[in-house]
């Protein structure tokens, strides 16, 4: 969406607001709870401002002197029931007629929609320019469910421009920068002197039980990699959501083969300051400066840390491993590497 306000949004006059970020799943503590966030909090709005006409939801409020405030028409997107209809994918939408949509716009109170238009969606997002087009008066437009529509130009020159224009906020990056130099011993753009691995437990611990190892497997392929690709290691940092009991079981047995072991664990004043969104890109950050990274298949926290790796130039190879489950086939990590 940011990359097609770049592109069309400018020509037709549009901005992009940024909407808050509230009450998202992976959020658990309670000073993430309810309070929405600005974009401002985890990236630098700036850089963003620099790339494509943007605005924090924020910004709105403070130009307008109305108590309410009216998005002309709101559309909510849902997919349709056969994507694959006779086997062919089409791009394709079409206005239904109720969808029971429930207003919650970020828990702000004074934000509504004069109209509500419920559509299947299925496309790119340059095809949501069709929908708006169909009120060519309304001044304020809004999507629910964005998640729906698909990159226009994913791995594209376009797509790693507006990527690259998604910079962390410069409090957040500064917090990881002294965790690396302070205990990783790295003062440097690009480590040498520790390795990252992305640990996804939780649900994927019992919903993808084939594609991840178990603990002990873990600890060996940690090992392995070190051994073989970067044997003058003996730190590793580690960012999971594994329990305190499994997080202690890891370091233990990497410990006992001669590891350093390192996490950010934040003290109760940083979860309150950066809240459990930026404790996520501290962690990110951290693991993206690692001389050798190690992710978990198909989680997008290690794909936003490969693409983090790409931006500051290390080699492909240090970048798109994974964790392998113990037995059976272990499918090679895709490799989106950057188009400058």
């Amino acid at each position: 969406m940011l990359a097609e306000a770049q592109n069309l949004g400018k020509k037709l006059n549009y901005r992009l607001v940024l909407p808050p970020w509230h009450r998202l799943y992976h959020w658990k503590s309670e000073t993430s709870a309810s309070t929405p966030l600005p974009w401002s909090m985890f990236f630098d709005i700036d850089s963003l401002k620099s790339y494509a006409p943007v605005m924090e939801l924020h910004e709105v409020f403070s130009k307008t002197t109305d108590e309410l405030l009216e998005i002309d028409r709101l559309y909510v997107l849902h997919n349709f029931k056969d994507a694959f209809e006779n086997g062919v994918f089409n791009e394709k939408w079409e206005v239904i007629e109720d969808c029971n949509y429930v207003d919650r716009f970020w828990g702000y109170r004074n934000v509504t929609a004069k109209a509500i238009v419920c559509v299947n969606f299925q496309g790119k997002i340059s095809k949501l320019w069709e929908l708006v087009a169909l009120h060519p008066l309304d001044r304020s437009v809004m999507f629910s469910h964005g998640e729906i529509p698909l990159h226009d130009s994913y791995g594209t020159k376009s797509y790693w421009d507006c990527r690259k224009s998604m910079k962390f906020s410069k409090d957040l990056v500064s917090t990881a920068r002294n965790f690396t130099s302070k205990f990783l011993s790295c003062k440097t753009e690009m480590c040498t002197t520790y390795i990252s691995i992305h640990w996804r437990r939780q649900d994927f611990a019992s919903s993808r039980r084939r594609d991840i190892p178990s603990l002990q497997g873990t600890i060996k392929q940690i090992h392995k990699a070190i051994e073989d690709y970067v044997p003058n290691v003996k730190k590793v940092f580690i960012a999971s959501d594994a329990s305190t009991n499994e997080i202690k079981e890891l370091e233990k047995g990497l410990q006992g083969l001669g590891y350093k072991v390192y996490f950010y664990l934040p003290s109760k004043s940083d979860l309150v300051r950066y809240k459990d969104g930026g404790v996520a890109i501290i962690d990110q950050i951290i693991c993206s400066h690692a001389a050798y990274f190690i992710g978990t298949h198909e989680s997008t926290f290690t794909f936003r840390i490969q693409e983090e790796r790409e931006i500051l130039g290390f080699n492909s190879s240090t970048t798109f491993n994974r964790l392998c489950p113990d037995t059976g086939k272990c499918e090679k990590p895709s490799k989106w590497t950057i188009v400058n």
